[in-house]
């Protein structure tokens, strides 16, 4: 079955969407995407929920996971990520949260002149450092890797 975004329901706000599972898939059936189509189709079924994680109730956020969850199968398998140094990914992570060398330097609980170290490149992380950086940004260590 082949999905259309010209069949998907057109776009609603948040208080909008409906608060059932059965009636979240009258909108939008979760199922595995074959193409640009479904994932966009699939992207537009979730818009209206991202941001309002904290305000779901459990169908829509198990809905929320069930689309999510295709999404990022489909991410896994076709989208190519470019490739970035551990150094690279570091300095994106800290710019996303607004955070310094120093502060760096605080999450990895050591001396302030290694922040700036490891941002250029003159020192690599550690194991534990992969761990701890991993915990703080909730990303997987590989990442840093």
């Amino acid at each position: 079955m082949k999905t259309v975004l010209s069949k998907i329901a057109s776009p609603v706000s948040f208080a909008e969407m409906p608060k059932d599972y059965a009636a979240l898939c009258l909108r939008y059936v979760p199922r595995p995407l074959h193409d640009a189509t479904d994932y966009a189709a699939a992207c537009q079924a979730i818009e209206p929920l991202i941001g309002f994680e904290e305000r779901l109730n459990a169908d829509q956020a198990d809905y929320l996971e069930a689309v999510s969850s295709f999404i990022e199968a489909h991410d896994r398998v076709r989208v190519k990520w470019p490739k970035s140094s551990p150094a690279e990914t570091l300095k994106f992570l800290l710019d996303q949260h607004d955070l310094s060398a120093a502060d760096l330097a605080r999450i990895l609980g050591c001396d302030r002149s290694l922040g700036p170290k490891l941002l250029r490149g003159e020192r690599r992380l550690t194991v534990d450092h992969i761990r701890i950086l991993a915990r703080h940004f909730q990303v997987d260590p590989g990442v840093l890797v």
